[in-house]
C-alpha cells in the first residue's frame, strides 16, 4: 500500500507535466513549405484558359493543398465580357479551383449589380480590405465584417484564414483608390486607404495567431513595393494592376524579414507559380518564383501546354453568340471611312480622326484629357458608307490594344511628334493620327526638326506645360519606337484605363452615328 500511495503521488506531479508537454506539441507550427499559383488582369480573355487550365492542373498533382489566388481586373476587355458579364469568367474559375480573388478597378465597370451577380456565383471567397460597400444596396448583403478560418463562397471579406498543410495563412485584399476615377464604381462605394489598411488586417491576422500572411494587392507594382517597405507581416504580395511580367520575385526586407512581391503578366498568358519555405514563426527562409508561359511552343511549334479538353469544349459553346456579336451593328456613316495602308501612316485620315476622337472623348469621361495619338500601324482596315458591324470594328483595330492617359510635357508631346514623322517615305506605323490638336511638318527638314506650329486644344503648345494624353497601352510601353512615351510610363506617369480601343470605337459610333468624319487640318504638310 506505501509502494502504491508513493506511486499515486508521483503521477499526480508528473501527469501535469506530461498533459502539458502534450499541449505544447499539438501547439507548435511545423515548418511551412507553401506553393503559390497566381493570376492576375485576365480581363476575360478566355481565350487563354484551356492552357492555363492544363497547367494549373500539372502543378495541383505536384502539390494537391496549393493556393490558387487571382489579384484582380477579371472583367472588361473582350466580347466574351460584353456577352456574359462575368458569368463565363465566374464559371472557368470555379471549375478549376480558385481559393481566393481580391477586386480589381474593372469589376466595377458595369456597376454594383453586374458585379454582386458575379459574386454569388463564386465557389471561393472575395477579399476586399479597403473597399466599402456597407451603403451600396446590391452589394452590401455579402460584405461581411469578421475574418473567417471557413469562409464561404460568394461573400466578401476583409480578410481570411485558409489551412495550408495544417498551418494558418492569412489572405488580405486590397484595391487600388484610383478605382473612383478610372472605373464606374456606384456613388455608395468608398476605396479607403489601402495602406493603412493593410496595418489594420495584419494586426488583426496576428492577434488570431496567424503568421503566414499573403496580400492580395490590386494596386500596382510601385505601390506594392512602398507597402512591403512599410508594412511589416506581410510574407507574399501577389500584385496586379499594372500588368507588370515579374519573372522572378522582386525581394525586400524590413527588419531582416523578407517581403515577396509577384505578378504574372496579363490576359492569362502566364501562371504565376511561387514556392516558399516559411519558419515554425512565419519567417520566409527559401523561395523560389516563375512564370510559366501556358502558350509556349517547343522547338517544332507545338504546344507546350496542350489545351484541356473540357474547358476547350465549353470554349466552343460560348464563342457561339460571339459570332453573332460580331454580326451586329454598331453604328452607321455617311461617308466612307478611309483606313487605307499607306494613308494612315503618311497622313491624316477621317478614320483616324474619329478613332482618335473617340479615345479623347472616352479618356475624359475620367479624367480631363487634352489630345489623343494612335499610331496608323495600328489601324488595319477601311469601312464603307452604311451601317457598320462590331465585326468591322475589329477588323479596323484587331490587336487587342488598351486605353491609357500620360502626363507628358510640351517638350515630350513635341518629341513623340518628330518620330511621328521621321520615316515618311518608309511607311511606318509609328505615323501619328491625332485629336485635340493640329500640327504643321516639313518633311525636307532634317529629321528631329520638321515639326512646326503645334496647338493643343487651340492655343499653342506650351513646351513647359504638361498635358494629359490619350494613347494606346503599345505606345506607352515603347512600341514603335516611342521612347519618350515608355520613360513616361516608367516614372509613373499614366492611368491604364484598360478598355479596348474596339470598346471605345464601337460605343463612339453608337453614341454619335450616323457619323460623317472629315479631314479637317490636323496634321498638314508644308514645304519651306
Amino acid at each position: 500500500m506505501k509502494w502504491t500511495g508513493f506511486i499515486i503521488v508521483i503521477l499526480l506531479f508528473t501527469l501535469p507535466v506530461i498533459v502539458l508537454e502534450e499541449a505544447e506539441a499539438k501547439e507548435k507550427v511545423e515548418p511551412l513549405r507553401l506553393t503559390l499559383l497566381h493570376t492576375n488582369d485576365v480581363h476575360s480573355h478566355l481565350e487563354t484558359v484551356p492552357y492555363l487550365h492544363t497547367a494549373i492542373k500539372e502543378e495541383f498533382k505536384k502539390d494537391g493543398e496549393a493556393l490558387l489566388l487571382d489579384a484582380g481586373d477579371v472583367f472588361s476587355g473582350t466580347l466574351f465580357f460584353n456577352e456574359y458579364l462575368g458569368q463565363a469568367d465566374a464559371e472557368f474559375m470555379n471549375e478549376i479551383g480558385y481559393d481566393a480573388m481580391t477586386l480589381g478597378n474593372h469589376e466595377f465597370d458595369k456597376g454594383s449589380e453586374v458585379l454582386a451577380n458575379f459574386i454569388r456565383v463564386l465557389s471561393f471567397p472575395v477579399v476586399s480590405g479597403n473597399v466599402d460597400v456597407r451603403l451600396d444596396p446590391s452589394l452590401a448583403p455579402l460584405m461581411q465584417s469578421w475574418i473567417p478560418e471557413h469562409p464561404q463562397s460568394g461573400n466578401i471579406y476583409p480578410s481570411i484564414i485558409l489551412t495550408v498543410k495544417g498551418v494558418k495563412v492569412g489572405i488580405i485584399g486590397l484595391t487600388t483608390e484610383d478605382t473612383a476615377f478610372l472605373s464606374a464604381p456606384d456613388k455608395e462605394i468608398v476605396f479607403r486607404d489601402a495602406e493603412k489598411k493593410a496595418v489594420e488586417e495584419v494586426a488583426k491576422l496576428q492577434e488570431r495567431g496567424v503568421n503566414h500572411i499573403i496580400l492580395l494587392s490590386h494596386l500596382g507594382v510601385r505601390q506594392d513595393k512602398v507597402l512591403a517597405q512599410k508594412v511589416k507581416g506581410i510574407d507574399i504580395i501577389v500584385g496586379g494592376h499594372s500588368h507588370t511580367r515579374l519573372e522572378t520575385p522582386l525581394v525586400y526586407h524590413l527588419k531582416s524579414e523578407p517581403t515577396l512581391i509577384v505578378q504574372a503578366d496579363e490576359y492569362g498568358k502566364s501562371l504565376g507559380k511561387l514556392t516558399a519555405v516559411f519558419t515554425e514563426r512565419g519567417i520566409l527562409t527559401e523561395w523560389d518564383g516563375e512564370l510559366l508561359n501556358v502558350l509556349a511552343k517547343d522547338q517544332k511549334g507545338n504546344d507546350v501546354y496542350l489545351p484541356d479538353l473540357l474547358a476547350e469544349k465549353r470554349l466552343e459553346q460560348l464563342r457561339k453568340p460571339i459570332e453573332k456579336v460580331k454580326e451586329m451593328n454598331v453604328g452607321a456613316t455617311n461617308i466612307s471611312l478611309n483606313g487605307n495602308r499607306r494613308d494612315v501612316r503618311t497622313k491624316e485620315t477621317n478614320l483616324g480622326n474619329l478613332i482618335t476622337d473617340a479615345m479623347l472623348e472616352k479618356a475624359n469621361q475620367y479624367a480631363p484629357t487634352d489630345i489623343a495619338f494612335q499610331n496608323g500601324g495600328g489601324i488595319r482596315s477601311s469601312i464603307g458608307a452604311g451601317n457598320i458591324t462590331m465585326g468591322e470594328v475589329l477588323e479596323v483595330l484587331p490587336f487587342g490594344n488598351t486605353l491609357v492617359t500620360l502626363n507628358l510635357t510640351g517638350e515630350e508631346i513635341l518629341l513623340a511628334l518628330e518620330r511621328s514623322v521621321s520615316d515618311l517615305d518608309g511607311e511606318a506605323g509609328k505615323f501619328l493620327q491625332v485629336s485635340g490638336m493640329t500640327f504643321h511638318f516639313d518633311p525636307s527638314k532634317p529629321i528631329g526638326d520638321r515639326i512646326m506650329e503645334v496647338e493643343i486644344q487651340g492655343a499653342s503648345l506650351d513646351r513647359s506645360k504638361m498635358y494629359r494624353v490619350a494613347v494606346n497601352a503599345f505606345l506607352a510601353g515603347g512600341g514603335d519606337g516611342y521612347s519618350v512615351l515608355k520613360q513616361a510610363k516608367e516614372k509613373g506617369r499614366i492611368s491604364e484605363l484598360h478598355l479596348n480601343l474596339y470598346e471605345v470605337m464601337s460605343e463612339y459610333l453608337t453614341t454619335h452615328s450616323p457619323v460623317s468624319p472629315q479631314v479637317e487640318g490636323r496634321i498638314l504638310e508644308r514645304k519651306e
